[in-house]
């Protein structure tokens, strides 16, 4: 038998992008699709604006990182090292319509109410500031859903979360905390969720369906 080489892979095959497409614009009109109200994403919006203007932590999600751990930002500024629990909050919260301001984050955070990890390990608990884990009630997945970000929240870096541009930072905590930047699908699906054709036709059914 001939030998052959695996070779790079290419576009899809003519047709089968647009299947995708047609997918997600299907899926960004369902009916079936859990939505945030329009005046709570803006509500949230706000929040995360004046919550970046503000002196609370920065919540960043960082692979590797002790999850609830506060780091300083050559700035000052405080970061708090997260999985994606806190944005299965935020959008779990958004959904049900609860909404906030800083001084209630600040209390939430006083009170260690927010969330920054899925679980947490006994020996990391020391370098820990913040030790709440994700609950049952904002657990998307618990309930069959895999949570989404229109926009990409990963630090394609290696440079140190405490030197890594803090304008940089903000956007990274935005697209993270933001349910406007957030969508769900069924979780046997999840895979769609990282599909770039699929996540396009979210974002434009979401903007003819805003307002």
């Amino acid at each position: 038998m001939a030998s052959r080489t695996l070779q790079s892979a290419s576009a899809l095959p003519l047709g089968m992008s647009g299947l995708l497409t047609q997918l997600g614009e299907q899926w960004g009109l369902a009916p079936e699709r859990p939505r945030v109200a329009d005046s709570t994403k803006a509500t949230w919006s706000a929040l995360i604006e004046a919550w970046i203007q503000s002196d609370l932590p920065l919540v960043i999600r960082k692979g590797g990182g002790i999850r609830g751990a506060e780091l300083r930002h050559r700035t000052g500024r405080r970061l708090v090292v997260a999985d994606n629990s806190p944005a299965q909050w935020a959008f779990t919260r958004a959904y049900e319509g609860e909404t906030h301001d800083v001084q209630s984050i600040r209390q939430l955070l006083q009170r260690d109410e927010i969330p920054f990890a899925f679980a947490t390990k006994t020996a990391e608990k020391s370098k820990m500031t913040y030790r709440r884990t994700l609950s049952a009630r904002d657990n998307v997945n618990k309930r069959g859903w895999k949570l989404c970000h229109i926009d990409g929240v990963g630090l394609s870096t290696k440079t140190p979360l405490e030197d890594i541009e803090l304008s940089e930072l903000c956007a990274h905590f935005r697209r993270l905390l933001s349910p406007s930047n957030q969508f769900v699908v069924p979780l046997h699906w999840s895979g769609l969720g990282e599909v770039p054709e699929f996540i396009a036709a979210v974002r434009v059914a979401d903007s003819r369906t805003a307002g």
